[in-house]
């Protein structure tokens, strides 16, 4: 019997090519969602260490603000009780409903109040609200990470108000407390998230007669919308994270403290939401920050029906497509600016929210600063499954 001829195993061996390492890095995975990257920073080592470099997270943060879609943000909600949800914005616009998830946050079985403070590249700075004193931190929900901000020296009494924003000339996050005191003109103290420090800043301009919301961030600035104590009068406060000192920015003629002006960022412009006579909400824009003449009235948005009247200083609003999404004296809606129409989402787990804000999701940690060698929060010490049940939830 003939046989067949062997044919070297060697010959019959499959040679598939393989991408450089730029091209897998640069070109692919900064493409991917945060919920991705989580898990494939457990491949190996090595792909956890570039997964984990600064020079990758921040290229894939920029992409993922340059992108002009909505499947990386996300809304953050505060309940009473203590308690966070989230949901996605993509299922706000897009779909005919969505689900709403409870956050596992730091500190959450001590029961304290907490507060949304403001959000910044995917980290979120919250405030518990403590009889004597308010504990801070800086988490990124995305990854699960946080910080502990130390304790002031000069204090953190119950009365104060923060600013969280992104200094990018000295690449710092950086937070600003606003002390009230009798007589209200607060003593303002400055954290550093890579110092991890605390120290005085500029004297604050003005005497307030009541403590204002938290800081909106425009243009590497924090602004506040407050009441003088003199007069009858509503300013805008604004702080250089760069320069570190106080300034003010001018307002429209038109708009009156007796409207209840709060301050908003629609599509990264400062805006300021004002209640007309519990029938509608005029919206203006800033359109170039600093600049006066740029003030322009935007819309004016009626009140959803069913709505008498609201509480400003707890909406929220987010602005895309022309569309700007609106959260009312617990009333949800999409209000389409062309056709001056209303949308009402169904978003399952929402109601009688307190307080929103949006973030985006991102490898941002809040622990990027600590020296080399200290302990820094990793994935590896979680239940992995856990964890990634918890992702499951969120990509709904």
């Amino acid at each position: 019997m003939a046989v067949a001829p062997q044919i070297s195993s060697k010959k019959n061996c499959l040679f598939l090519p393989s991408l450089p390492d730029e091209i897998i890095f640069e070109s692919i995975l900064t493409r991917l969602p945060v919920k991705s990257l989580v898990r494939f920073r457990c491949v190996c080592k090595s792909w956890r260490s570039s997964i984990s470099d600064p020079r990758f997270i921040q290229n894939h943060l920029s992409l993922v603000k340059a992108h002009d879609g909505l499947d990386n943000w996300r809304v953050i909600l505060q309940y009473p009780r203590q308690i966070l949800k989230s949901c996605s914005l993509s299922n706000i616009f897009h779909e005919p409903y969505g689900y709403s998830v409870d956050l596992d946050f730091p500190r959450k079985k001590a029961r304290l109040d907490v507060e949304i403070v403001g959000s910044c590249n995917g980290l979120v700075c919250l405030c518990f609200r403590e009889r004597t004193e308010n504990l801070l931190i800086v988490w990124n929900p995305s990854i699960r990470e946080s910080k502990v901000i130390s304790a002031c020296v000069a204090g953190s009494p119950p009365l104060s108000a923060y600013g969280f924003g992104y200094c990018g000339i000295c690449d710092d996050y950086k937070l600003v407390q606003l002390a009230i005191g009798r007589p209200l003109k607060p003593r303002t103290n400055l954290y550093s998230l890579r110092a991890d420090s605390w120290k005085n800043t500029d004297e604050f301009p003005l005497e307030i007669n009541s403590v204002p919301c938290s800081a909106k961030v425009v243009d590497g600035a924090l602004n506040w919308g407050v009441h003088l104590n003199s007069e009858n009068s509503w300013v805008i406060v604004c702080y250089d994270l760069a320069e570190e000192r106080f300034g003010t920015v001018s307002r429209p003629d038109d708009i009156s403290p007796m409207t209840n002006p709060t301050l908003r960022v629609l599509g990264g412009c400062l805006c300021i939401l004002c209640a007309r006579l519990n029938v509608s909400v005029d919206v203006w824009m800033m359109k170039e920050y600093g600049v006066k003449e740029s003030w322009t009235k935007l819309v004016s948005v009626k009140y959803p029906l069913g709505l008498k009247s609201c509480q400003l200083s707890k909406a929220f609003c987010f602005m895309k497509y022309n569309g700007i999404l609106m959260y009312l004296g617990k009333t949800l809606f999409l209000f389409n600016m062309d056709e001056k129409t209303y949308n009402y989402p169904v978003i399952f787990g929402v109601n009688d929210c307190h307080e929103a804000d949006i973030y985006v999701e991102s490898l941002v940690s809040p622990n990027a600063y600590k020296p080399t060698g200290s302990k820094t929060f990793t994935i590896e010490e979680q239940d992995i499954e856990s964890f990634f049940s918890c992702y499951s939830e969120l990509g709904r």
